[in-house]
């Protein structure tokens, strides 16, 4: 099924049980899966993984990769190699 919005946004439904949606004015993709995962792409290239448990991975544009985990928890690996880490104290 594909429904076309007033705004210019448009849905799919598919038959593997995807939605992908697209905000027109954003130019953004976002896609949900049977399982729970929604994937977002933006026009400036940062692609983003959430998990139905609350973890997210995160590409930036400039290749900078974040992991954020269930308890908040923060991984980041930048182009160079450098590793940060941020732990939450409760």
């Amino acid at each position: 099924m594909l429904v076309h919005f007033s705004n210019r946004d448009v849905k799919r439904n598919l038959k593997d049980g995807r939605v992908i949606y697209f905000y027109a004015e954003t130019s953004t993709t976002h896609t949900t899966f049977p399982d729970g995962i929604e994937v977002f792409e933006f026009s400036n290239n940062q692609k983003e993984k959430h998990y139905p448990d609350g973890r997210k991975e995160i590409l930036f544009p400039d290749g900078t990769l974040k992991y954020i985990k269930s308890n908040k928890e923060e991984e980041s690996i930048f182009p160079d190699g450098t590793k940060q880490r941020i732990f939450r104290c409760v």
